[in-house]
C-alpha cells in the first residue's frame, strides 16, 4: 500500500509542478532582447518605404512604449489550445491598436509608426508572454489542410 501511495503521490506532484517548469522553460528559452528590437524599429519602423529609419527617438521612450504593450499582453488569456480567431496574432494586434487609438506615442507622430513598435515589442521584449499566448493546435487534430 505505501509504494501505490507513493507513486500516486509521486504523479501528482510531477503534475503540479509541470506549469510553472513549462512557463520557466519558454521564459529561459524566449528572453528579452532590447538590441534587436531597436534594430528592428530602425529596419522596419517605417511601414510605407523600404528604407530604414534615419534617426529613431530616444531608446527610452522606445523602450516604455513597448513595455507598456508587453504589458497589455500579459493582461490577456492563455490561448493554449483555443483556437478561436480573437486568439489569432492578427485579432489581438488589432485590440491594442484600438486600445491606443488616438494617443500619439512618446515620440509623436514621427516614425517609427507605432504598428511597428508593438510587433517588435512582442517579438524582441516579450516573446515568452507571446508564445504562451498563442493559440496550440490540439495534439490528436487533424492537420488543417
Amino acid at each position: 500500500m505505501r509504494k501505490r501511495t507513493r507513486v500516486v503521490l509521486g504523479l501528482v506532484a510531477a503534475a503540479v509542478l509541470a506549469a510553472p517548469v513549462t512557463i520557466a522553460a519558454v521564459h529561459v528559452a524566449h528572453r528579452r532582447d532590447e538590441d534587436g528590437y531597436l534594430a528592428y524599429l530602425k529596419e522596419y519602423g517605417d511601414p510605407h518605404s523600404d528604407a530604414p529609419v534615419p534617426v529613431l527617438p530616444p531608446a527610452a521612450d522606445l523602450l516604455a512604449e513597448g513595455d507598456a504593450a508587453c504589458d497589455w499582453m500579459r493582461e490577456q488569456p492563455y490561448a493554449l489550445w483555443r483556437t478561436a480567431p480573437r486568439y489569432h496574432f492578427v485579432a489581438v494586434y488589432e485590440r491594442y491598436l484600438q486600445r491606443v487609438a488616438g494617443r500619439p506615442p512618446r515620440w509623436g507622430t514621427g516614425l517609427p509608426d507605432i504598428n511597428m513598435v508593438v510587433a517588435g515589442a512582442w517579438a524582441y521584449l516579450c516573446p515568452a508572454d507571446w508564445e504562451l499566448r498563442q493559440p496550440r493546435r490540439r495534439p490528436f487534430a487533424p492537420k488543417p489542410d
